[in-house]
């Protein structure tokens, strides 16, 4: 009998993680202020922002969005103005 194992997702550095809450929250709450910023986003799928200030951040997200789909994940990119965002 075999039994297979999914394999182990890497464990993203804690300073990844932490910007990528900041942003979901600014972007959240500017959601709240303009909802038509959330009409183009489909439903169901794993959203990674991109903010237009940090490349090497973009970089490692869209490397995350491209392992999630090929997981079979539906993976949209978003590119943010961080100065757009409510604070």
């Amino acid at each position: 009998m075999s039994t297979e194992v999914a394999p182990k997702r890497r464990l993203e550095p804690t300073d990844q993680v932490d910007k990528r809450i900041e942003l979901v929250r600014r972007f959240t709450l500017t959601g709240f202020q303009n909802p038509g910023i959330f009409e183009d986003i489909p439903k169901g799928v794993l959203m990674y922002l991109l903010p237009d200030d940090d490349p090497e951040f973009v970089e490692r997200e869209i490397v995350a969005g491209a392992a999630a789909s090929r997981r079979g994940e539906n993976v949209y990119l978003k590119h943010v103005r961080v100065s757009d965002l409510v604070k």
